[in-house]
């Protein structure tokens, strides 16, 4: 039933500008080659390193020291004191596995996120944000702006990623935010965001528009089978014990289904509160094409009396009258079904003929009539 399935809902974006130290991850192309040395040698110094990857211990001494300190700086590497080696960090490690280096930068960021559980994390965008200047905020454009500024205080489920490595959903650069300062000024924004989560398929997408920029990102799915989705969507609607397992059918009882239900042996289902636990609401959703079977055996005996009555377009010659009662049958279990026989059913015809009879009423006696 998964294919079927596309849970839908939009993001509720908030957006701050924080003070804070946030680190972006770059390709730091010559700092990999002394993190390497590093773990190669178990600790480098800057006569270790100049010999090892300058071939020149003397000449290009200044340049090793300053790529240790820039790496001390980035914490990929730190300094023994008693040694005065530098010996490879955790964070050096991770480096040296995705050949990127988070460069820390510490000034006013827009952070852009959203507390929905089916983001790997909740941030979505960070961007650098330069605060106008005083003249802007006393005599400029922006000083009725500057009026309107009230800080408040960061979320708690936002700092919650403070100091882990992550991959903002809506951007494609990893960040790690190093710091946070408690107050942010609270940014209006008018951006969409959505998500949908093809059960099926066995896709999760990120769409809408952030910050002046199209979003279109594929993000981890949760770990649930469409069959495992299905049956919770049923259990809302208080519809899992009748929910055939073995054949995949929804239960239901003659009387409660149209025509077009009784001859496709389909129904479209209608979620209006569609829940998953663990994952929340999902916008309304409706089911096409959900299989459908008889809910009693009196139900499927008048379920194939109907099919059989509907299939009697032309002559019920013996052949076809057969022909039709398998057809009619056929969605059923057989041995519970008792059709009547072309005499019977003719026989019962006749009593409900009214002044204008039906086409199909004259097809089936005018053959019994004439043993065709």
């Amino acid at each position: 039933m998964g294919r079927s399935i596309v849970l839908e809902r939009s993001l509720e974006v908030r957006c701050w500008r924080v003070i804070g130290q946030i680190a972006k991850a770059e390709k730091r192309k010559e700092l990999i080659p002394v993190l390497l040395r590093a773990r190669e040698a178990g600790g480098t110094d800057a006569r270790d390193l100049a010999e090892h990857l300058f071939c020149e211990p003397n000449s290009r001494l200044v340049v090793a020291e300053r790529l240790l300190n820039i790496a001390e700086a980035y914490g990929l590497v730190t300094k023994e004191e008693r040694d005065r080696v530098f010996t490879l960090t955790e964070t050096g490690e991770k480096a040296i596995d995705t050949d990127e280096v988070f460069v820390p930068e510490l000034g006013t960021w827009t952070i852009c996120a959203s507390e929905d559980p089916l983001l790997p994390s909740p941030i979505l965008r960070v961007d650098p944000w330069n605060e106008p200047s005083a003249f802007d905020e006393i005599k400029g454009k922006k000083r009725e702006r500057a009026k309107e500024r009230s800080p408040e205080d960061v979320p708690a489920w936002l700092r919650e990623v403070v100091e882990k490595p992550i991959t903002p959903a809506a951007d494609a650069v990893a960040v790690c935010i190093d710091h946070l300062e408690n107050k942010a000024e609270a940014v209006e924004t008018n951006d969409t965001l959505s998500l949908s989560w093809n059960v099926g398929d066995g896709r999760l997408q990120l769409t809408g528009n952030l910050e002046g920029k199209k979003v279109s990102t594929e993000l981890e799915v949760p770990a649930r089978s469409s069959d495992q989705i299905w049956l919770t969507l049923l259990e809302n609607e208080a519809l899992l014990g009748l929910w055939d397992r073995n054949r995949h059918k929804l239960r239901v009882s003659f009387d409660e289904t149209d025509e077009t239900e009784r001859e496709a042996m389909v129904r479209d289902l209608r979620f209006e509160s569609p829940t998953v636990p663990d994952y929340g609401m999902f916008d309304p959703l409706t089911v096409t094409a959900v299989p459908i079977t008889a809910k009693s055996p009196a139900d499927a005996q008048s379920w194939a009396k109907w099919r059989l009555r509907a299939r009697i377009r032309d002559y019920a010659t013996s052949e076809r009258y057969a022909a039709w009662c398998d057809e009619a049958a056929s969605p059923f279990d057989r041995n519970e079904l008792a059709l009547p026989t072309r005499k019977k059913l003719a026989q019962e015809s006749r009593n409900l003929t009214t002044s204008r009879p039906e086409p199909r009423i004259w097809h089936l006696n005018a053959a019994e009539d004439w043993g065709l």
